[in-house]
């Protein structure tokens, strides 16, 4: 089998799973036992004694005997010691030297571990949910393990056998064992934890060495070092909310700082005549100018701007990059058409936009992309080799060449993804390109830390346990009421404010221009035998911007009465819908996108079908740059709920020809 003909098998196999888990023969994925899990490891103790005692160490044997639905990745014996025995040499052979690593692990002997790595790689085997090998799509198993980090996904070829990996360090070689209480899947090594920051990462492996210079000189590194908000504590938060009877109201459970970073290899930069990094400094300073040249640290220095922009404050394995399939059992493809657009839109650490894509309607569709460009020619002709920056998936990356083959791209605080050209912001091609279109941002994208935390695209999330205290977002600023979190239409999030709600949002940095600004919300039914007024207020940097509006509307009885935004069903139209679209809009309104489904009797409907799904036009207004702040403010006498999905962002030419409307995607 070529190289090349390895690759793309591998690719096969890894798109089989996430595509066609529909079609696997559950009858025969895995063997039933009638076990719990620690019965499973108890009557084969002669095999699995080592990670017995591991688990008894760390706490968590007698959690295997009780209910839950736990996956457990295990070692035998002889994996064990393995690695203990290999941990033991590195640290020894490295100690007194300037690349000392710190394995925590001191004696090949088992009994002479310590309490705090037995913990370690007790909890790294263990994840609380359980997840089949069909579910184990390129990325990033759907659920954190019990160190509340990520298991990286990835396949191996070895013969004509695949294999799935986590970490890239361990084989799963005997998967699907189910037992009472969740599955166990016997891997051939032990999975080894990451150990290392994001920086360090990078540091560590030569092919990414122009890179790692450069973070090294512009001492960007050292903002990439934050993992735990030690200060943060979530019982401090908790209360018990009267509207749902005394049911205990909850904050994100941590405050992890985590990272994504999009890098070059050395061979990437090598095919732009880059070879080392002042090479690399020379062509920073072509697209980022010559400013405090000398200074290297500063923000407004050309290789500063450059390391700067490849990197984000949220973590992304590559199947939660733009969300596709089932995450954490929350299936993004139900609400969405197959072959619509995943997007979604990021602030960079350079304090500039980004945006991330799988082209779902066009032939690359599977892969992920940064700044994807749909145009013919890019509006800078400069930027024809900067545009539509592959993600590589690291299945494909570490069977490209022998020195990639042993890379783990999950850090202690983050992920690391190597990419197939050289990535650069260049503000007039995301103007008049990239960002030139209706922008649509899922509103918790503009919360980072809930990606950071395990709070987004998770169905457990019901709104009413899941709050967000004042601070716990740097974009996020509550002046009065309860906003939590939970899912919605677009991209699996929503904010759900309640009681007289009043908070602010900051906005990401849109390129100069004059925007059509709405918001799209779900409108809770409320069953009363009056008119009630349920007004809201927009601010916009501090000004008022439209006239209220209502954030639900009255069913009253079995008819849909109080009709304030206009609605009629398309199919109760003469004409689709066209004229009542135009009526809308006179009112404020517009009915939510085709693009969107939600959930009726019968199973999914088109969003624009249902009149609870919708759209307030706010204003038409510029914005000049940077960041600009969205205040939503209830103003009415009595308390009230109300669920926001997303923010757009439009701009006037899109809206302005009425020869060539606005499409209703």
């Amino acid at each position: 089998m070529t190289q090349m003909k390895r690759i793309l098998y591998i690719l096969a196999i890894a798109l089989s799973i996430v595509a066609c888990t529909d079609e696997i023969d559950k009858s025969n994925r895995y063997t039933f036992t009638g076990e719990t899990m620690a019965d499973f490891l108890l009557n084969r103790s002669e095999k699995y004694s080592h990670m017995i005692t591991l688990l008894k160490r760390a706490g968590l044997f007698s959690l295997l005997n009780t209910y839950g639905q736990y996956t457990l990745f295990l070692p035998d014996n002889t994996a064990v010691e393995k690695y203990l025995a290999e941990q033991d040499s590195i640290y020894w052979a490295t100690k007194d030297t300037p690349g000392f690593i710190n394995t925590g692990i001191t004696s090949p002997l088992l009994e002479e571990l310590s309490d705090s790595m037995a913990n370690v790689l007790s909890r790294t085997h263990l994840v609380e949910t359980m997840h089949m090998m069909a579910e184990m799509g390129e990325g990033a198993l759907p659920s954190r393990n019990f160190n509340y980090r990520f298991l990286g996904i990835n396949y191996v070829v070895k013969g004509e056998q695949y294999y799935i990996m986590l970490n890239n360090s361990a084989a799963i070689i005997a998967g699907d064992n189910q037992v009472e209480n969740g599955v166990v899947h016997i891997v051939d090594e032990v999975v080894v934890p990451s150990q290392k920051n994001v920086p360090e990462l990078i540091g560590s492996y030569s092919f990414f060495s122009i890179f790692a210079d450069a973070l090294y000189l512009t001492g960007f590194r050292v903002s990439l070092t934050l993992e735990n908000d030690d200060s943060y504590d979530a019982d401090n938060y908790k209360f018990q909310d009267d509207k749902t009877f005394g049911a205990w109201v909850t904050s994100p459970p941590t405050r992890f700082y985590k990272y994504t970073g999009f890098i070059e290899t050395d061979e990437v930069f090598r095919s732009y005549g880059i070879n080392d990094v002042n090479d690399l400094r020379a062509f920073a300073e072509k697209w980022y100018g010559t400013e405090d040249r000398d200074s290297l640290t500063s923000p407004r220095n050309a290789l500063h701007k450059f390391v700067a922009y490849h990197f984000v404050p949220r973590e992304m394995p590559h199947n939660r990059i733009v969300p596709y399939g089932a995450i954490d059992g929350f299936d993004i493809d139900t609400k969405m058409p197959t072959k619509f657009d995943r997007y979604d839109y990021f602030e960079t650490m350079q304090g500039t936009m980004m945006k991330a894509m799988k082209p779902m309607s066009r032939p690359d569709g599977r892969d992920t992309f940064i700044n994807y460009n749909m145009r013919e020619s890019p509006f800078n002709t400069d930027m024809h080799r900067h545009l539509s920056v592959r993600v590589i998936p690291l299945t494909e990356f570490v069977a490209s060449h022998e020195e990639y083959a042993r890379f783990d791209q999950m850090a202690t605080n983050g992920v690391v993804h190597p990419i197939d050209k050289i990535l650069i912001y260049n503000e007039d091609e995301m103007f008049g390109n990239i960002l030139n279109e209706r922008i649509r941002i899922d509103v918790l994208s503009l919360l980072p830390e809930l990606q950071c935390n395990g709070c987004r695209y998770n169905p457990a999330q019901v709104f009413y346990k899941n709050y967000l205290p004042n601070g716990y977002s740097k974009n996020l600023s509550v002046r009065e009421g309860v906003v939590q979190y939970g899912n919605g239409l677009f991209m699996g999030g929503s904010i759900h404010c309640s009681r007289f709600f009043d908070f602010e949002l900051t906005l990401p940095p849109l390129p100069s221009r004059v925007y059509e600004v709405r918001v799209g919300m779900t409108q809770p039914v409320t069953f009363i035998g009056v008119m009630i007024d349920f007004p809201c207020q927009v601010y916009i940097d501090g000004k008022v911007e439209g006239d209220p509006f209502r954030v639900t509307y009255l069913d009253v009885s079995s008819r849909w009465e109080g009709n304030f935004t206009g609605y009629v069903p398309d199919d109760e139209t003469y004409d689709n819908g066209l004229e009542n679209d135009k009526f809308m809009r006179l009112k404020g309104w517009m009915k939510a996108p085709m693009s969107l489904y939600t959930t009726n009797s019968d199973g999914y409907m088109c969003a624009r079908d249902n009149k609870a799904n919708i759209r307030r036009i706010i204003t038409k207004k510029r914005f000049d740059g940077g960041h600009h702040k969205i205040r939503f403010r209830y103003i009415g006498e009595f308390s009230v709920d109300a669920m926001i999905d997303y923010l757009e962002f439009v701009p006037l030419h899109i809206i302005s020809d009425p020869t060539k409307p606005e499409d209703r995607y």
